[in-house]
């Protein structure tokens, strides 16, 4: 793999977004690692209790790309990151998607679209998802692999961009990878905070895996039939022990969703961790004990 520097930050916040975005930076919290008080949905006193893997303070994301003509807005959320190690010793990196940073709806899965977005990123700026710190965080370095599918075949994988952590290490907490893909009638939880349907404080929402394609896609129908996906793309699909399985990408617009009939469910797509190491051509990494980078 080789490290690809990013632009000088040319790409610049105008009159009240960076106001904002300067009062953000300044506002960092890093040294706040209390227990998270987001667990309360575990007293048997809820008619909702959390059931699923623990998702802890700094480690899910909210990503602020600047790409091409596209400026950063803080106040517009488009998808979410988290942090692995794609290889065991190896530093943290974030991992993102292209599409939402686009404004797109589908998934960059072309080659050339792919490596034409990379080159057009300028700036990448991250927050805590769930507000543990106020800070956004400048991310300096995008990660280039070789593409393992010398086809010109489109790969779910190609949306998806991994970043440097650098010094910002200390603060993130990495999960870890799965070492088997989902099966079809496995349990999935996309861990993001959402915006409608659900609880702002819910770590994850619970999917049942629907189809499993050859290409590393996978299907999965969530639990929450009234679930909103706003700014989900780039979300971590664990399992129960909370072990990255793949990466959720958006919602098939044929299957319907929460904004047409409730009773047909909400439906999610994504792409497996192990269809991701293996179009980077990354030996599958251990699923064992997380390690945290946070002291």
């Amino acid at each position: 793999m080789k490290i690809m520097e990013m632009l000088p930050p040319t790409a610049r916040l105008s009159g009240a977004g960076l106001l904002l975005a300067l009062a953000l930076v300044g506002c960092s919290s890093e040294s706040d690692f209390g227990a998270s008080t987001r667990q309360r949905a575990n007293s048997p006193a809820v008619a909702d209790p959390y059931r699923g893997p623990s998702v802890r303070d700094f480690t899910i994301w909210r990503p602020y790309v600047a790409v091409n003509e596209i400026q950063i807005d803080p106040d517009v959320i488009l998808a979410t990151a988290f942090a692995v190690h794609l290889e065991p010793g190896d530093a943290p990196v974030m991992i993102m998607p292209l599409h939402p940073a686009l404004q797109q709806s589908d998934p960059v899965v072309n080659r050339d679209a792919a490596d034409a977005a990379r080159s057009g990123v300028t700036k990448i700026m991250v927050s805590e998802a769930f507000g543990a710190a106020d800070a956004m965080r400048q991310l300096r370095e995008i990660i280039e692999f070789e593409d393992a599918d010398a086809s010109d075949d489109d790969r779910w994988a190609r949306d998806l961009v991994a970043v440097s952590t650098g010094a910002l290490a200390r603060g993130i907490r990495p999960l870890p990878l799965a070492t088997e893909a989902p099966q079809v009638g496995d349990t999935v939880w996309m861990a993001t905070a959402v915006y409608a349907g659900a609880s702002p404080s819910r770590v994850a929402h619970q999917a049942t895996v629907t189809e499993v394609d050859g290409d590393g896609r996978i299907a999965y129908r969530f639990a929450n039939s009234r679930l909103s996906l706003q700014a989900t793309p780039g979300a971590p699909l664990l399992d129960d022990k909370g072990h990255v399985v793949g990466v959720h990408l958006g919602s098939p617009a044929e299957e319907g969703g929460a904004d047409d009939d409730p009773k047909a469910g909400v439906f999610g797509f994504g792409v497996s961790t192990t269809e991701i190491l293996r179009a980077w051509g990354i030996e599958t990494a251990s699923g064992g004990e997380d390690e945290t980078a946070v002291e």
